[in-house]
């Protein structure tokens, strides 16, 4: 059985927010072999507790069901996203709690009801060990201009809500990525 010797990780560099460390480990034919991983600086001493939370926003409108996306540039890439709102969960706050602020932060949504929130899950685990809980919300009827202002350091980050009619989603996803966008992978998924 494959493992990790967690007492064998060497840092090679440190940022405000992301640790790099060479990890060794045990493959399953006990072969000795070294990966790469990034860590976030910012993870929960609780270990049942995840890094982030996206959030599956459905908002109630007179037009119909809305999901509720992000378009924001990502400097990684360096290109804008279309995404899901999502955090890290700051220390002490809930999962719960974490989800309905990033939704007001980012989005300026508010009177959100989690309606389910998933375990912890991986999602890029090739390259990082951080995870998140994947949190269902449903926003009450409310007009889709009903948004409050952004908050906290959301405010200037260029965020931009994008509402698709949640029957129209695939199709909307397609002429958003047509016109240069590029879809994170767990919305996409959404749409199948």
């Amino acid at each position: 059985m494959a493992s990790t010797d967690e007492s064998s990780v060497q840092v090679v560099g440190t940022t405000r927010w992301l640790r790099l460390e060479t990890i060794t480990y045990k493959t399953e034919d006990g072969k000795e072999g070294k990966w790469d991983r990034a860590v976030r600086t910012t993870k929960s001493r609780n270990p049942e507790i995840p890094d982030a939370v996206c959030i599956k926003t459905v908002l109630k409108t007179d037009e119909g069901d809305m999901i509720v996306l992000v378009r924001q540039f990502r400097p990684p890439i360096g290109k804008y996203t279309i995404e899901i709102p999502a955090g890290l969960i700051d220390e002490g706050e809930s999962i719960a709690e974490a989800a309905l602020r990033e939704l007001r932060e980012e989005c300026g949504y508010v009177g959100g009801v989690v309606t389910s929130v998933s375990p912890p899950l991986a999602m890029s685990p090739g390259l990082t060990d951080e995870n998140v809980a994947l949190v269902d919300v449903d926003l009450p009827k409310q007009p889709a201009d009903a948004k409050q202002d952004l908050e906290g350091d959301e405010k200037g980050r260029g965020l931009e809500v994008v509402l698709v009619k949640k029957d129209e989603f695939k199709e909307e996803l397609a002429r958003l990525a047509e016109a240069g966008n590029c879809i994170m992978y767990g919305v996409w998924s959404m749409a199948l």
